[in-house]
């Protein structure tokens, strides 16, 4: 037999050349059904990339409860006293704004869904006002001032819990 007729697509003007792909031959040996070891490095990517997201917003999360929420509020004899307090408490003295919100976990995560309404940049304002006392730190006497105040709030959510709060609504312009 002549190679022409072992391979009925090589035409016998062409020389053949064992380089040469048989698309019947080579279609006919390719995989077949499922390879659950293929797919196995996928499934882990993917599980990986969600572990990895959802460790993001819940450390992110963490770190806004950290600096952000006080319920019930620490007693103090004065908002000063109280903002010294608990900025060195929670280890963020000398941060120049912060506020802390004295309202349920519950009910702060709540502005994530139907609690809030969506605001530009991927905010969402709180529907209702909560008790929040606003800490503003002075250089140049390093201490301090807090002011008591009921108001609607301004955060980030990532995966249905706050993960950042929106500080500058409470700064003075700039001139």
């Amino acid at each position: 037999m002549e190679e022409a007729d072992l391979h009925p697509i090589l035409s016998p003007s062409i020389p053949f050349s064992p380089l040469q792909v048989d698309l019947v031959i080579d279609t006919a040996m390719a995989m077949r059904g499922p390879h659950p070891l293929l797919l196995l490095p996928l499934v882990l990517l993917i599980a990986c990339l969600a572990l990895a997201s959802g460790q993001s917003c819940v450390t992110q999360n963490r770190l806004f409860i950290k600096h952000h929420v006080n319920n019930p509020r620490t007693p103090a004899p004065n908002p000063r006293a109280y903002c010294s307090m608990m900025m060195r408490r929670r280890g963020i003295y000398g941060k120049l704004i912060n506020t802390f919100i004295h309202a349920s976990i519950p009910s702060i995560n709540n502005v994530c869904f139907g609690g809030g309404t969506p605001f530009p940049s991927g905010l969402r304002w709180s529907n209702r006002s909560f008790a929040i006392t606003v800490c503003r730190y002075n250089s140049l006497t390093r201490s301090y001032t807090g002011t008591y105040l009921s108001s609607r709030i301004l955060i980030r959510c990532c995966q249905g819990r706050p993960v950042y709060y929106e500080e500058r609504i409470l700064l003075p312009p700039r001139i």
